[in-house]
């Protein structure tokens, strides 16, 4: 177990020199984010997680070394805190060589939206999030706050 927490430790320290600049857009809107601050925010500042990515996996383990640490919240909350870091800090997506599955489970992107990346991608690269914010078919806004996952 200590060896997981310096783990841990040392990809958030990591994390913290990364992301410097970072800290000053904030943690993205969405859905978790008030518990994050809530239940994380009691011991560290957002610039943590501000620049780090990781799989579900890996934010499970991280929660579940803070949750050991003392970390107070219900697991209702414990879940919400991952499944916010999953989402807005989760591992990089090529929206132009993703599956159409990943896209949709990685981005929590409907049926619609990913046939139209596909369709969109298959004309052309895709080549920037200006141009996929102009596929039809695609929410733009929802995506925006996911803008650091995606690659090109």
């Amino acid at each position: 177990m200590d060896t997981m927490i310096k783990r841990i430790a040392q990809v958030m320290a990591v994390a913290v020199v990364i992301s410097g600049g970072a800290a000053a857009q904030g943690l993205p809107d969405g859905e978790g984010k008030d518990t994050f601050e809530a239940v994380c925010g009691a011991c560290h500042g957002a610039d943590l997680v501000i620049g780090s990515q990781g799989t579900k996996s890996r934010w499970e383990e991280t929660v579940d070394a803070m949750k050991n640490r003392g970390a107070s919240a219900s697991e209702a909350e414990f879940a919400t805190v991952v499944k916010y870091l999953a989402k807005y800090f989760g591992m990089s997506v090529n929206v132009n060589t993703a599956a159409a599955a990943e896209l949709e489970t990685e981005l929590e992107l409907s049926k619609a939206e990913v046939e139209a990346i596909v369709k969109a991608r298959t004309a052309g690269k895709i080549a920037n999030f200006d141009a996929l914010s102009k596929v039809q078919g695609v929410n733009a806004k929802a995506l925006e706050p996911l803008k650091t996952r995606l690659k090109y």
